[in-house]
């Protein structure tokens, strides 16, 4: 099949596109750090309560939170409610996990231990899962969460939790917890993958054929010349 140069050209040139604009979706995540806080405070209507974990839902703030008792004596903390909004989710996570919206069963939800204090020391990090109604897709459903994030949780010298470190990835759907690296889907990825494999193809396919030179002296059987 004859393919024209400009036919090649085209078809390299969408390809391409498509592969540069898999890549810059990736390279222009929103990842930022902080987005948490720690509020050592009682809570109306949860006599036992006496922490409040806050984490942002969009880049520009709007705040959500948990509702959580932390025994800094005995390291448990124990998960009673979240806030009537978007929500959130609270994961045991440790450095290096790679929390998403495919992997986060994965993980102990503090959501599932309702009421049930859950052994983490005074040295541990957290995940959370995140929405706002603003995000693109927004879903009600459990655990359709659109934002994920991570906190480093220590206790003070009053026996309060703080925040060392934390990041949240906005409209990502995952982030690799210690770090300011988002997950992004594996479609991205495959897209991106592929649209490399075809421009190198596309380049092999355009390379025009040169003449084969026969390793001979020019013969004249015939006399003709």
């Amino acid at each position: 099949m004859h393919i024209t140069h400009k036919a090649v050209g085209r078809f390299r040139s969408t390809i391409l596109a498509v592969c540069l604009s898999s890549l810059a979706a990736m390279a222009h995540a929103t990842v930022e750090s902080g987005h948490w806080a720690v509020l050592p405070e009682s809570i109306s209507g949860y006599p036992e309560a006496n922490t409040y974990i806050a984490v942002d839902q969009t880049v520009q703030g709007d705040y959500t939170g948990s509702i959580v008792n932390y025994d800094a004596a005995k390291g448990a903390l124990t998960f009673l409610s979240y806030n009537a909004d978007e929500g959130s989710e609270l994961f045991l996570v440790k450095p290096g996990d790679a929390l998403t919206i495919t992997s986060q069963s994965n993980f102990v939800s503090l959501y599932t231990l309702q009421n049930t204090p859950v052994q983490v020391g005074q040295d541990f990090y957290l995940g959370v899962g995140t929405r706002s109604g603003s995000d693109p897709g927004f879903s009600w459903a459990n655990h359709a969460w659109t934002s994920f994030g991570w906190a480093h949780l220590q206790v003070d010298g009053q026996g309060q939790l703080k925040v060392v470190n934390s990041a949240m990835a906005f409209r990502e759907p995952g982030i690799v917890v210690g770090t300011l690296t988002a997950v992004p889907e594996p479609a991205t990825w495959l897209l991106s993958g592929l649209g490399l494999l075809a421009v190198g193809t596309v380049v092999r396919i355009s390379r025009p054929l040169r003449p084969m030179k026969l390793g001979m002296a020019h013969c004249d059987p015939l006399g003709l010349h």
